[in-house]
């Protein structure tokens, strides 16, 4: 099931991008929803209704100001100002958007009813997933670079090759290697069918980072959540979370 979920997010994330920057957006808040609800059956973060508002509210405001960026744009000629307009996109809104989550996450303790238990861990776990969900908005300027929607395309299939691979039985040492290996044949793969692919370093590169991103998510969600059958959304999105910030950097180098 989370392979499924996993590589279809993957797969509308890749045909968002081929659409234009608001399908890569709305693809970007689903994920983000499906991230926010992992508090319902993942962690144990107490009263889980408002631990998924902040987490999505998080989210979804770093969607928008990534998407629309002169929504923070500063005075004319300010250093915000020519940030919000760079036409290959920016990340410039993530900020914000975890200090949303930050603050939203102290707002709900304090606004908790009863003895409020488990103080540490319940804002821990609600300012983790915030601001991991705050980082999937790295889709969207990803998108919106020159090469956006290959770029996009080639980490996207390495993220559900490792994913695919990942889930199959077996022991870490063996099934990890490749996992890895298949998410990076599988970017290697989309380079080669692209009418203009990208230099052969770079494409490689890119689905070999993304696949060791992606096998790092899954390694890590199960840290965050221990019982298996509690991590769904987790496992499903945290790779997602990790390779998109390489997606962008990647995007940067052609505009």
């Amino acid at each position: 099931m989370v392979a499924v979920l996993s590589v279809g997010l993957c797969g509308v994330f890749a045909l968002a991008a081929y659409v234009d920057p608001v399908a890569a957006a709305a693809a970007v808040v689903v994920a983000q929803l499906v991230l926010a609800s992992s508090v319902f059956q993942g962690p144990s973060v107490p009263a889980p209704r408002t631990a998924w508002f902040v987490i999505a509210v998080g989210g979804v405001a770093a969607t928008v100001f990534t998407a629309w960026p002169d929504l923070l744009a500063g005075f004319d000629g300010s250093e915000s100002g020519e940030s919000a307009r760079q036409s290959g996109g920016t990340l410039m809104g993530v900020g914000p958007a975890a200090a949303i989550v930050v603050l939203g996450a102290m707002l709900r303790e304090m606004l908790r009813r009863g003895r409020r238990t488990a103080l540490t861990a319940s804002v821990a776990a609600t300012v983790t997933l915030g601001v991991c969900g705050t980082l999937l908005a790295a889709w969207v300027p990803a998108a919106k670079t020159d090469e956006g929607r290959q770029i996009v395309a080639i980490a996207a299939c390495a993220v559900a090759a490792t994913v695919l691979v990942w889930s199959l039985p077996g022991p870490r040492y063996l099934v990890a290697p490749l996992a890895v290996l298949a998410g990076a044949g599988a970017g290697a793969g989309v380079r080669l069918l692209a009418e203009e692919p990208l230099d052969l370093a770079i494409g490689a590169g890119l689905g070999l980072v993304g696949a060791l991103l992606a096998a790092s998510g899954r390694a890590i969600a199960a840290t965050l959540v221990l019982d298996p059958a509690r991590r769904l959304a987790v496992d499903a999105v945290l790779p997602l979370v990790f390779v998109g910030p390489i997606a962008f950097w990647t995007g940067q180098l052609f505009t």
